[in-house]
């Protein structure tokens, strides 16, 4: 065995420095393609470096570990791009920056515990970097959006989709009839590979919509001169559907180009030749995701260029007429642009700016974002919420002209959806109903033919009757927004009832349900409760006064009742002096009401006085005696209980007030 061993070391010497050099050149080879952005080739190379030194050089693997979670990260494997980068920490990956990117691939798969303790650990270690901070606002911010979602509905659209990536559509003309997106599908111009992404080079593809609404088979835009063997997309077409601005990025396998937008006229059906929109004079500037305002004066777009706020801001430029060349470029400001990346602007009719940002606490990826331009400043931008957007990146809105659905492109993990895909949105609008069954409050049968009206704060008034099932309903044109409303139910023989709805500030559809309980007028007297009186006193004392505003309300709600108030004594003294005393009690309640606003025509006053003793409807227990149900306080009965105590209960039971209605103005004669 030592003979072997030194007949092979010499050979041993002979080609450890080969292995070496050779591993040498594939980590380089691997981190030349990184910085290239050939992410693809990158993982490749990696792959095959890391082998080779994970058990010689720890610090080195757990740097080629970090480097394949960057790759993952870039081509949007945010599943892969997590397992590396907890490889990469667990292996002592030194620079802080894993725990953040770490946190950012949890939140893609929604894992939002721990993606927190991963920003928190980032701003532990890194307190002045911004994105520390900007992890733990964007779970905040995730919690928020989870729990209120936004009011689109979202769909994925087969259609459009294929096994690659589809992502930001754009209409193609003003009648919303095209749509150009683009795409790296089979059939994308050119036979090479983008190292990037290990798929075809993109290529701008279109589909048109016939007179069913059904979207035909997505067809290449053109074969040329707008589609080439590089990669092309993001499009922007003017309201006219003139001119198509797009982004080209051209790939050399040695060299980094930057991206650079074209625009191209409409030729009848064709497009014509393309030319660069002169926007930076650095070609190692990429500049990409036009975006026309609606009177083509303004061309909106995204660079990474300095004088910006750090990452990919959007920028601006102007011209003094359409088809002229646009002027000098402006920044749009840190109201919009982050330290983080904004992307893909869209501007709509109304001149509201949708753009994506990872920058702007969201989900997650990118969001998207909408903000409105009021005189030379921004309003703060607003996430346009779930489920448009998402924990995946989420970007490239377009909408139908004067309408509130469209398309946007996501990298959300979806069933049927592989990468990049396109997704429709429709802002549904927001609508209510009322309805409601009306039943008897003794009997709980329906009862039909009971009038229904809504009188809103805005002035409508809208009014129907209950079906034979009690049934009510008022539709969609008759429920508005943003008002209150007042219902009302009323029916002869029936109290009359109130209720209360509002849409103030009710951002989802709904549909309103409030049922009726309609008291049945009795033929008996009600007793008013706790209207009570001092011995041969006939003054209504002020803490019964409240007692009474039921009753108001009863009449308030009842304008057509014509009542009778009606006061009784207890059986000590005189008929005289009874029958006088409750007259001037049931007076004392007559003129309250008239103060409060009942019209004295409606009111009648009758003092009953000792005649008429209390029956006991309901079992009462007052001052610790009690008084069973059906008990009538007869003279003889009350005369009849031990004690002095007892007996001027009974008495104060007895005197009372009482109303009862003698006339509904509006009944029909018989």
């Amino acid at each position: 065995m030592k003979k072997l061993f030194i007949l092979l070391f010499p050979v041993f010497l002979l080609f450890f420095p080969q292995e070496s050099q050779s591993q040498n050149r594939r980590v380089e080879r691997a981190d030349n393609a990184f910085e290239l952005r050939q992410y693809s080739d990158a993982l490749k190379y990696y792959d095959r470096a890391y082998k080779r030194v994970r058990r010689k050089d720890r610090q080195e693997a757990a740097r080629i570990l970090f480097q394949q979670a960057m790759c993952y990260k870039y081509l949007n494997e945010s599943r892969r791009a997590e397992s590396y980068f907890r490889r990469a920490i667990r292996s002592k990956y030194p620079d802080p920056i894993a725990h953040f990117y770490y946190g950012e691939a949890l939140m893609k798969n929604e894992d939002y515990e721990d993606a927190l303790v991963e920003f928190q650990t980032y701003k532990e270690k890194v307190p002045d970097d911004w994105r520390g901070q900007w992890g733990i606002d964007a779970i905040e911010a995730t919690e928020y959006l989870l729990e209120n979602p936004g009011l689109y509905e979202v769909n994925l659209e087969r259609d459009f989709n294929s096994r690659q990536n589809d992502f930001a559509p754009a209409f193609g003309d003003n009648r919303n009839s095209m749509l150009i997106f683009t795409s790296s599908r089979e059939g994308a111009v050119g036979s090479k590979t983008d190292p990037w992404t290990g798929e075809n080079f993109t290529s701008l593809f279109v589909s048109y919509i016939d007179r069913a609404g059904e979207w035909s088979k997505p067809v290449l835009l053109d074969e040329g001169p707008v589609n080439t063997e590089f990669n092309e997309g993001a499009p922007s077409v003017n309201v006219t559907g003139t001119e198509l601005y797009f982004t080209r990025c051209q790939s050399l396998p040695d060299a980094e180009i930057g991206c650079r937008i074209f625009v191209a006229n409409r030729s009848g059906a064709n497009w014509g030749e393309p030319r660069e929109v002169k926007l930076v004079s650095d070609s190692t500037i990429s500049v990409g995701h036009p975006a026309i305002s609606q009177d083509d004066m303004r061309l909106y777009f995204v660079t990474e260029m300095p004088g910006g706020e750090g990452g990919k801001d959007i920028w601006y430029a102007d011209r003094s007429a359409p088809g002229e060349e646009f002027g000098d470029i402006h920044n749009l400001g840190d109201v919009i642009n982050t330290p983080g990346d904004e992307m893909f602007p869209f501007v709509r009719e109304d001149g509201t700016l949708y753009f994506s940002s990872n920058g702007h606490p969201g989900m997650g990826g990118l969001d998207i974002f909408f903000t409105q331009q009021v005189g030379d400043s921004w309003t703060q931008p607003e996430n346009i919420g779930t489920p448009v957007s998402s924990p995946g990146d989420d970007f490239g809105i377009t909408f139908r002209t004067g309408e509130n659905s469209g398309f946007f492109s996501s990298g959300r993990n979806e069933r049927g959806a592989r990468g990049d895909a396109i997704y429709s949105h429709y802002l549904a609008p927001v609508e209510f109903t009322l309805q409601g069954t009306v039943r008897d409050d003794s009997t709980k049968v329906a009862i039909p033919g009971v009038q229904i009206q809504i009188i809103g704060s805005d002035g409508s008034l809208a009014q129907t009757e209950t079906s034979e099932e009690g049934e009510y309903k008022f539709d969609k044109t008759q429920v508005r927004a943003n008002t209150s409303y007042e219902i009302l139910a009323s029916k002869n023989k029936y109290f009359n009832a109130r209720g209360q709805e509002t849409t103030m500030g009710i951002e989802r559809s709904r549909d309103f349900v409030f049922d009726f309980y309609l008291e049945p007028i009795p033929d008996t007297p009600i007793e008013l409760p706790e209207i009570l009186y001092e011995f041969a006193q006939w003054e209504l004392l002020p803490q019964y006064q409240d007692s009474l505003n039921g009753l108001i309300t009863t009449l308030q709600d009842n304008p057509d009742l014509v009542i009778e108030l009606g006061s009784h004594t207890d059986s000590r003294g005189s008929d005289e002096l009874n029958d006088t005393l409750s007259q001037r009690r049931a007076q004392t309640v007559v003129d309250y009401l008239i103060e409060r606003g009942i019209d004295s025509e409606r009111l009648q006053a009758r003092g009953y006085g000792k005649r008429v003793p209390r029956v006991i409807e309901n079992t009462i227990e007052r001052e610790g005696f009690i008084f069973e149900a059906g008990t009538e306080l007869t003279e003889s009965y009350i005369n009849s209980l031990p004690t002095e105590e007892h007996r001027d209960v009974a008495h104060q039971l007895n005197r009372r007030t009482e109303f009862r209605v003698i006339s509904e103005e509006d009944d029909e004669e018989p």
